[in-house]
């Protein structure tokens, strides 16, 4: 699975929480917290890839150290960071 995530153009936490549970198909309960996004991204079955962009903006710094996190515990998940 390939999903981009532009930090950038979602804007709000609220709205890259959303983006994120929709695309990676996170379960009903996902707590729309970053306790409870690194526990689902943990989870992840599946190979997937994140392309993130905008990630110098101030929502990215607030969700890159969970992401990356994350990707570290899983193999079946990696991160590629883009500024462009």
């Amino acid at each position: 699975m390939l999903i981009l995530c532009d930090f950038e153009r979602l804007g709000t936490p609220e709205a890259v929480y959303d983006y994120l549970q929709g695309e990676l198909r996170f379960p009903a309960w996902f707590g729309r917290n970053l306790d409870a996004l690194h526990d689902c991204l943990t989870d992840i079955g599946e190979p997937t890839r994140l392309i993130l962009t905008g990630t110098a903006s101030p929502s990215a710094q607030r969700f890159l150290p969970v992401i990356k996190d994350a990707a570290k515990r899983n193999r079946n998940l990696s991160v590629e960071l883009h500024e462009a």
